[in-house]
Order: C-alpha cells, then sequence, then structure tokens
C-alpha cells in the first residue's frame, strides 16, 4: 500500500479515445438499502444470485477493459476480498475515500485521478445493467458521452438529462422539471485522455473551494457551460436499474429474473 491507501501502481499512459481503464464508485454506506448493507457494500448485496460488481467486472473484461480501479470506503476489506478471489478479468487497483461518509461521489471519482492514466469509463457501483449499455456507450463518438435511458416517467431522485438543440446533453441534475427532461443519466460514462484531464481539474476546483459533498454531474454541467460536448449514449430499451431501497432490491431481483442478467 502507498499513501493515502492506493494500492502500488505504475500506469499506462493512453491517449485518443482508446479506453482500457474503468473506475468504478464504490465507497459509500449504502445506509438506505440496510439492513441489506449491515455487513457489506451495496455492490456485493447479491442480486438474483450475483453482485453487482461481479457483473461489471465480467463486462468490463469482455469490452477489453484491462485496469479497474475501485474507489472504496466502507466495507474496503469486503471488497478487496471479493476482487482477490476472482481470476482473470481487469488488473485491480483500490483508491480509498477515507471520508467516505462526509462527502459524495465527486470527492470519490476525484480521488480516482492518481490511479488513471487517461481515457476512462465510469461505472456507479450500484447498477444493475444489460452489458449492451456497456458497449453502447463505449461505441458511441465524441469526448465524453453519458448513457441515457428515455423514458418520461421520471421523479425527483433521477438523475435527469436535457438534451440540447444539437442532441448533447445540455444540462445533468436531479433539480429539472421532469417533463424537460431526455431521460435519466443510469449512472455509467466515458471520457477522453483530454476530457478526463479537465475533469479532474474541475472536480479539484470544486473541491478545493468546499464543494465535497456533492454530485459529479455537477462538474459534468460546468464542462459543459465551458464548452465541452458530453454525447447521450442512447441505452433505451436495455435493462438497467439504480439500487438504492429494499424496494429498489426487489425489483431488481424480478429484473435479472426476467432478463437473465
Amino acid at each position: 500500500m502507498t499513501a493515502r491507501g492506493v494500492s502500488a501502481y505504475h500506469p499506462r499512459v493512453t491517449t485518443g479515445t482508446e479506453i482500457t481503464t474503468a473506475v468504478v464508485l464504490a465507497a459509500g454506506s449504502g445506509s438506505r438499502l440496510l439492513p441489506h448493507t449491515e455487513f457489506c457494500p451495496k455492490c456485493l448485496v447479491p442480486v438474483g444470485g450475483r453482485t453487482l460488481l461481479g457483473r461489471t467486472m465480467d463486462n468490463l473484461a469482455a469490452a477489453g477493459i484491462t485496469e479497474l480501479v475501485i474507489v472504496a470506503g466502507y466495507c474496503e476489506e469486503s471488497l478487496r476480498a471479493f476482487a482477490a478471489g476472482r481470476a482473470g478479468g481487469p488488473r485491480v487497483t483500490f483508491v480509498r475515500n477515507e471520508v467516505f461518509a462526509s462527502t459524495n461521489n465527486a470527492y470519490s471519482l476525484w480521488l480516482a485521478r492518481v490511479a488513471v492514466p487517461g481515457a476512462f469509463v465510469l461505472v456507479d457501483g450500484d447498477v444493475l445493467y444489460d452489458p449492451r449499455v456497456l458497449t453502447t456507450l463505449l461505441a458511441t463518438p465524441g469526448d465524453a458521452a453519458l448513457a441515457v435511458e428515455r423514458r418520461g416517467d421520471l421523479a425527483a431522485e433521477e438523475m435527469k438529462v436535457l438534451a440540447g438543440p444539437d442532441g448533447h446533453v445540455a444540462a445533468v441534475n436531479k433539480t429539472m422539471d421532469p417533463a424537460t427532461a431526455a431521460g435519466e443519466s443510469i449512472g455509467l460514462a466515458r471520457f477522453t485522455a483530454d476530457t478526463a484531464a479537465a475533469l479532474w481539474t474541475r472536480l479539484g476546483e470544486q473541491i478545493a473551494g468546499g464543494q465535497r459533498n456533492v454530485f459529479y454531474e455537477l462538474a459534468f454541467e460546468q464542462l459543459i457551460a465551458a464548452g465541452r460536448t458530453f454525447a447521450i449514449a442512447d441505452v433505451t430499451g436495455f435493462p438497467c436499474m439504480e439500487i438504492d431501497t429494499p424496494e429498489d432490491l426487489a425489483a431488481a431481483h424480478v429484473m435479472a429474473a426476467r432478463t437473465g442478467l
């Protein structure tokens, strides 16, 4: 282990749109999913007989990802044991969020920068999704892209996406009027090396300004306002859902059984 809980890492610099690195955010305690998360993080709660992290690791390997950075915090040792018990797949580097209880996913994402040499794909650890979501996202052209499910039944909790006249992301937040939204950003995104560098800078500026408990989408919106383009990777029709509550978990079991995920 090196300083700040980062596993020893020797980066292989990548450029352009080549993506061989993924970041999975799995630091949170998942308190809304209690009692299922009393002794393990959300991404290790079984869904349809498999864990979310196991599915994601399989999906990433199938998509050609060779380096996986997991941002951990709550029950980190459970995550390490799970990763160590898997054969094959991406090489795993752990980055620890020491203050996971008082920060949000923007802070966790910013911590990952030390282990990400260039372009990368971002995956929230609490999402059940069809592998085609990931392959569609990786195939979407542009400097950055968000996986978006187009749907009209959006509520306050969903991370909503507003599409601009050019079809790209104009805004992404939870506060917009659902009637104006094109759909939901489901928790997967990808970035070229250049946009990733701009994202690290923007996140660092937020944190330096005291914004440690915000969603990473705030940085996305600020990059868009500064002229960066975020494409919409349309994953409508592919099964996917975020798991936050016991009710979500029950629905995820049904989705997994119905779709074979």
